[in-house]
């Protein structure tokens, strides 16, 4: 039987008993607030989590939570918590449905929200004036995997200068990071004053990984914090490979323990791109005259002054990220898509031509350094392409695939799990974890995205797993996977009960549902 014990914590800047605090060391347990009536967390994978919790404001428990304390949840007969962290709202209530003293609700965030504490600077050892001494920051290219980029990042902007320093914060060595699959993030990410969340967001789309900062009693048994004598409970950093857990943890209709799931895709918002680059630039030699004493011109002065005009580079892209191989091949082409070649060759894409969107948006790239070069033998103001050997052809690739993945097309899945003895979240799954799950007939192996826990004294604790893409964060990676399963679920709906429409008017063109495989 799942029970929750829901514990209060010290401040990391604890209060005095002169000042009205209890005197004790930062971030200890403070209390158990078992009084509460009722009580609900979101953890999310590799994103910042949220909790609400009621409790009756003439309990003595009520007392304990204040400004800068923050929660740990355990579930019984598991020895890490399952949810922790700060108070950001405390709320009295009092009135006709909250007889007596009233209630206190409070509310907070979860321990991740130490991914956004501390901006990624581009110089994070020294003071903020030498910023400027690197472009991006500096990383060493012998970091094995996305894992140890985010370890040091973390270690240099909260271990580095004295007044950006987390006391608290206890991050593993490199050790910790091993286990990871290797992959060029070192050698090709460019960081400068980005918020590590949104790149922790950006980057969990590409690999297999999670992090979690989470509460611990100890946690100088296993990282460090700076102090080689530091003591007592802290904030844990936790870098992990993903587990595969399809072979043990799976949900579906047939098993009895699928409550309901939804699947979804979404037409592009824009699917064609202008970008405009720098502006011409030259150098001009000015001459001017000097004179002497006397008034009479005795020489002359050259000087060179840089001149911008009006002319720019501009190029136009259409997103064919979601074409498939055979788009525009009149012998890969399928026999029943063979109307699609004529688009093709008109220049439309698989995305636009199905959804029936080819909207334009426009990106103002003056930083990218490719000025306005006339080509010979084209009309007046023809401008010259970057060859792609160069450095300004790489730069707008990336802003090309940016606005691909931006504005293009979404899809988005989640499934909804009925929790079991035999299968509970937070025992024999987590967070990040590969199950797998049926739906519609179909084997799908679907990562952990969030987990809602709830106890409330009419239903008692509970644990609501989300598992698939989550709120809004639909994912142009698993278009192609939920297009094709949306188009094999209806032609078998289809093929399984066709009804003829009845006043039909005539139609001269041929209509037909565009199918992608």
């Amino acid at each position: 039987m799942r029970n929750f014990r829901v514990f209060v914590r010290e401040s990391l800047f604890p209060r005095t008993k002169a000042e009205g605090g209890d005197d004790l060391a930062p971030l200890v347990i403070v209390g158990e607030a078992d009084a509460h009536t009722k009580f609900e967390a979101i953890v999310r994978h590799n994103a910042v989590g949220s909790w609400t919790m009621t409790i009756p404001a003439g309990h003595p428990q009520s007392r304990m939570l204040t400004p800068g304390r923050g929660i740990v949840v355990f579930q019984e007969g598991v020895a890490e918590p399952l949810f922790s962290g700060p108070i950001r709202q405390l709320k009295k209530i009092w009135g006709s449905q909250d007889a007596g003293a009233g209630t206190v609700e409070v509310t907070g965030v979860d321990d991740n929200c130490l991914m956004a504490e501390r901006l990624a600077w581009t110089n994070p050892k020294a003071d903020i004036h030498l910023a400027s001494a690197f472009r991006y920051w500096k990383m060493n290219p012998i970091w094995p995997n996305v894992a140890e980029v985010l370890r040091n990042l973390f270690l240099e902007n909260t271990q580095g200068q004295p007044m950006r320093r987390l006391e608290r914060l206890f991050i593993p060595g490199p050790e910790s990071t091993a286990d990871l699959l290797g992959d060029d993030t070192s050698r090709s990410a460019q960081i400068m004053f980005d918020q590590p969340d949104q790149l922790v967001a950006m980057l969990s789309a590409v690999y297999g990984f999670r992090i979690r900062f989470i509460w611990h009693p100890n946690p100088a048994e296993v990282a460090s914090n700076g102090d080689p004598n530091a003591t007592g409970p802290g904030i844990l950093l936790k870098l992990e490979p993903i587990a595969n857990r399809t072979n043990e943890v799976r949900f579906g209709t047939e098993f009895g323990n699928l409550r309901g799931y939804s699947y979804m895709t979404k037409a592009p918002e824009a699917t064609r791109l202008v970008i405009g680059t720098k502006n011409r630039t030259w150098t001009e030699t000015v001459k001017q005259p000097t004179f002497g004493d006397n008034g009479l011109g005795d020489g002359y002065t050259f000087t060179t002054k840089e001149r911008s005009g009006p002319e720019r580079w501009f190029g136009y892209y259409t997103n064919h990220m979601y074409d498939p191989d055979w788009w525009g091949d009149p012998y890969e082409t399928p026999d029943d898509l063979q109307h699609t070649l004529a688009w093709a060759n008109a220049g439309f894409s698989a995305a636009e031509t199905e959804w029936g969107v080819t909207a334009e948006r426009y990106k103002d790239k003056r930083d990218i350094p490719w000025m306005w070069t006339q080509v010979p033998g084209k009309p007046e103001g023809w401008a010259e392409d970057p060859p792609p050997w160069t450095s300004q052809y790489r730069l707008l690739q990336d802003e090309v695939e940016a606005f691909n993945l931006e504005s293009g097309p979404v899809a988005s899945i989640t499934i909804d799990p009925l929790e079991t003895n035999n299968v509970m979240f937070g025992r024999d799954y987590g967070l990040g974890d590969l199950i797998r799950v049926i739906v519609d007939g179909e084997v799908r192996d679907e990562v952990v995205r969030e987990a809602r826990l709830s106890s409330t004294v009419e239903a008692g604790p509970l644990v609501q797993p989300t598992i698939g893409t989550f709120g809004s964060t639909e994912t142009p990676y698993l278009y192609a996977a939920i297009r094709a399963l949306w188009d094999r679920v209806h032609g078998v709906e289809t093929r399984e009960g066709p009804e003829p429409l009845e006043d039909l008017p005539d139609i001269t063109c041929s209509i037909r549902k565009m199918v992608y495989t």
